[in-house]
């Protein structure tokens, strides 16, 4: 319910005295507006409040110019009681401009007729011409105007916003002043929906709502919640006064003059820091927004800029608020993009319906002239639809790329938010593309059975159009954009920062179950020794300082990066044991999945002696993520699997060895290798197929409790089968 008792008045009176103070003002309002005639009174009276919140931005505009910080702006005399004094200011425009209001006139009028006890009715009306409804439109916007100058919203309303500004002694601002802040700008944002109320129809037509959204989405991203909630509040009034039902849908009507603004502030992001966090705010208010996406082509593109490397230079302190802009807005696409394909199959299958009748029914057709010329009218039309929904998937298409291509390199950053927020972009910018390629498939099919038609039916000047509409864009987006992104995984698995490293894990899965593992094949076999080295180090084995020379590879710093590399002896153990069981989850999900396993060819054998090695240790804590990973190994190669953990258990048992099931087969003997007694143990096959131990040590009451587990639980269904 706007307006509302300002958040100070609690401290000093009541909600009734308030009201009675509030009604005064409203009908001071009223009375200055009330008549046939106008006099403009009322803009004169309102410049008297409205001088104290310009005496406020003329003292910032000063402390600008002076350069001189918050906190001494706060000590020098009446510089905190302007805050106060502006914030008055502004609760007193807001009563006496909704005293204008139908909703306040009507309750005065109730309440003088009340009190005249039913004698002749005391009417409070304003003659609403065409001049008092200027007057009106123009105090409004002349308080617009100072409620929306740039240094009332630099005044700050929390530390962070001041860190870069106060001295090395560890001096803070007042945090009265930071609530006064708070309050004002509360006060302000609850005064832009009373004059909405008020105006009505107006407050869009004037322009007021198109110069006021951005600034209620930017205060969505305020960190006070006070602040916060009044934003919210207005937005939805503003909503339900335009006649729409949702914020979002708000929005969405007004996105041309939100991302205008967005794109304007973008090109000066010194004096708009807050602009990437207003574009996330927008874009997860809305959630999936059909209409807005397109728009996102030129916020995009100036984003990407601002994560080069140039553009993180120039302002680091906002790789993260952009990255979260990126997510929004990958996000949207994602959402989008899972629609594409259902929608083009449906299309597609309509299509096809409609061209089995054309043939069916062509004796019919060629008869009929006019019935012909209806025909062509139809299919043009098809075609007409076809490719408005290739134009909406290609721009579905080069925004999720465009959120590929600015994340990538900031995959192998050693900030660790930033790599996961990133991660989560690649993640979610796969998935869209896969599903905009699906949905250029289905489009394909309906485009083959519209060439079928128009070859049928002659209708030559469809088939020039058709022609002409296709500028033979390129729809191959996904294998493209994973070859420019694995490097960057790979780098990032190089960087052993744990958190990050088991997500990269997580994503790297993801990505080869969406696109198909033959894609992966050699390019695990290339990198896949920084994967396994994952499992090969503590607490499995403290690797020499010579093998560390081998084994890791010089990372490319670049003059910028003043992060030193971490070794992987600062890693704790159970961090490194988190890590080596998401390498382990990996193995398994991508060796469970039909489309992903053939990932895994090139490097088979290597991973089975490797996992094998993990399963029969001493390390119980990876136990069951190794058998995890077996029992998705076996389902490439059961062979393969139950030879590596035989050769062991067998070899160690030494008696009490199984018969072959009947005569054609061979003793156990013959089918597992043999070796020397004396060096049994350094020639296993697992030993041999991973590259070297690595000093696993084998734990005799592993290697049985596993072997038998995989014996019940995988070979002997394959036995059955």
């Amino acid at each position: 319910m706007l307006p509302r008792m300002p958040p100070w008045f609690s401290y000093v009176g009541s909600q009734k005295l308030y009201e009675m103070l509030a009604g005064i003002l409203r009908l001071v309002g009223l009375s200055l507006m009330a008549g046939f005639k106008n006099e403009g009174h009322l803009a004169v009276i309102l410049d008297i409040p409205l001088g104290f919140v310009r005496k406020l931005v003329s003292e910032v505009r000063v402390k600008e110019y002076n350069g001189e910080d918050w906190q001494s702006w706060c000590n020098r005399t009446g510089s905190g009681q302007l805050v106060r004094q502006a914030a008055t200011a502004a609760c007193i425009l807001n009563e006496m401009i909704f005293g204008l209001s139908d909703q306040a006139t009507d309750a005065l009028s109730r309440l003088l007729q009340k009190s005249r006890k039913g004698r002749d009715k005391l009417s409070w009306e304003i003659s609403w011409n065409k001049r008092a409804k200027t007057n009106l439109i123009e105090c409004v916007g002349k308080i617009l105007h100072e409620y929306q100058a740039s240094e009332v919203w630099d005044l700050p309303v929390d530390q962070k916003a001041i860190l870069g500004q106060t001295d090395n002694d560890g001096q803070h601002i007042s945090l009265h002043f930071l609530r006064d802040s708070a309050m004002l700008h509360q006060v302000i944002i609850e005064g832009v929906g009373v004059f909405s109320l008020c105006l009505g129809k107006d407050f869009a037509s004037s322009g007021f709502l198109h110069s006021s959204l951005y600034l209620l989405l930017e205060s969505l991203t305020c960190s006070s919640f006070q602040v916060r909630n009044a934003s919210d509040t207005v937005l939805r009034l503003l909503a339900a006064t335009s006649g729409h039902p949702t914020v979002g849908h708000l929005v969405v009507a007004n996105a041309d003059y939100v991302i205008d603004s967005i794109c304007r502030q973008l090109r000066h992001l010194d004096l708009n820091p807050h602009v990437p966090n207003v574009l996330a705010a927008m874009l997860s208010y809305i959630g999936v927004a059909h209409d807005i996406l397109p728009l996102l082509e030129e916020p995009m593109r100036l984003v990407s800029q601002e994560l080069e490397i140039v553009g993180r230079q120039q302002h680091p302190n906002l790789t993260i608020p952009f990255l979260k802009a990126v997510g929004e807005i990958v996000n949207a696409s994602k959402n989008e993009a899972c629609l594409l394909p259902d929608r083009a199959k449906s299309y597609s299958d309509h299509v096809k319906t409609k061209a089995t009748d054309a043939i069916t029914s062509r004796q019919e057709r060629v008869s009929n002239s006019d019935k012909i010329v209806e025909d062509e009218e139809e299919w043009e039309n098809i075609l007409l639809e076809l490719n408005r929904s290739k134009r909406y998937r290609r721009t579905v298409g080069s925004i999720a790329s465009s959120c590929l291509i600015a994340a990538t390199p900031l995959l192998a950053s050693s900030n660790q938010v930033s790599c996961l927020v990133s991660l989560e972009i690649i993640e979610e910018g796969v998935v869209a593309l896969a599903k905009v390629e699906e949905a250029y498939r289905a489009e394909t099919e309906t485009k083959e059975t519209i060439e079928e038609v128009i070859e049928f039916a002659s209708f030559y000047q469809l088939k020039d159009y058709m022609n002409a509409s296709d500028d033979g864009a390129d729809e191959n987006r996904l294998l493209p954009a994973i070859n420019k992104i694995w490097p960057f995984c790979v780098a990032c698995i190089r960087n052993r920062n744990p958190v990050a490293v088991r997500r990269c894990l997580v994503v790297i899965t993801r990505i080869i179950q969406t696109s198909g593992g033959d894609f992966f094949s050699r390019r695990f076999r290339n990198d896949g020794p920084d994967f396994w080295k994952l499992l090969t180090t503590s607490p499995f084995h403290i690797m020499t300082p010579k093998i560390l020379r081998e084994d890791n590879k010089s990372v490319l710093r670049l003059p910028y990066r003043t992060i030193s590399e971490s070794s992987s002896s600062t890693i704790a153990e159970v961090s490194s044991l988190k890590v080596q069981a998401a390498v382990l989850d990996m193995i398994a999900e991508i060796s469970r999945g039909k489309r992903s396993a053939s990932a895994l060819d090139a490097v088979l054998k290597k991973v089975a002696g490797l996992v094998v090695g993990i399963a029969y240790s001493s390390v119980t804590g990876l136990r069951e993520a190794a058998l995890n990973a077996l029992r998705g190994l076996a389902c490439i190669d059961p062979d393969l699997i139950w030879i590596l953990l035989a050769d062991v258990y067998y070899s160690l048992k030494k008696k009490d060895l199984p018969l072959p099931p009947s005569p054609e087969f061979p003793d156990i003997s013959n089918v597992l290798p043999s070796r020397p007694p004396e060096d049994s143990r350094t020639k296993f096959l697992y030993v041999e197929y991973g590259g070297r131990s690595y000093g696993f040590e084998l734990e005799f009451s592993s290697v049985e409790i596993v072997f038998k587990k995989m014996q019940s639980l995988v070979f002997v269904d394959q036995m059955r089968c």
